[in-house]
């Protein structure tokens, strides 16, 4: 009985001493968050532009007009060298709505190449209360051919999450 005992005590340390060498070889993945924060009049977030790394994109925005006006910062200059330009609100068609309640956050996504043109590991996702849909929008990654140059966002799809009122 005791030696079945010692056994299983000799296995499972083993096993520990096994897994904790596994884990000492193994490349450690560097955690990562997207952030987002805002108030009634604007909201802002943090998008990651590819998958491993450091750089982010941050946009911000501006509940009251539908502007999401975005940049990243160039790593060797330490300076904003890109920036994205979008109107949600024409997306929504807020247009006649008095008050647009608009909430954002983002995600990664793996995209794939589409034209020649690399997108951005993360996608933006963007809902407004009034219309009841959220509209998911994808942007290119920062590349030495679009630095210094305002981009466009792209739509790639949309749900209905709630039916429209006060249409």
């Amino acid at each position: 009985m005791k030696t079945s005992a010692l056994r299983s005590v000799a296995a499972f340390c083993a096993g520990a001493v096994m897994m904790a060498a596994v884990m000492t070889i193994l490349p450690q993945q560097q955690a990562q968050a997207p952030v987002a924060n805002g108030n009634d009049k604007f909201s802002m977030i943090t998008v990651p532009l590819q998958e491993t790394g450091v750089p982010e994109g941050v946009f911000v925005l501006n509940n009251l007009t539908g502007m999401l006006v975005g940049s990243a910062l160039n790593e060797s200059t330490s300076r904003f060298s890109i920036s994205y330009m979008h109107n949600v609100a024409a997306d929504f068609q807020t247009g006649n709505t008095p008050d647009p309640r608009y909430a954002i956050v983002t995600g990664p996504a793996n995209l794939r190449n589409s034209g020649g043109v690399q997108p951005a590991f993360g996608v933006i996702y963007v809902a407004e209360l009034s219309s009841g849909r959220v509209i998911a929008y994808g942007f290119p990654r920062p590349t030495n051919r679009n630095m210094g140059s305002t981009n466009p966002l792209v739509i790639l799809d949309a749900f209905q999450f709630a039916e429209a009122v006060g249409r």
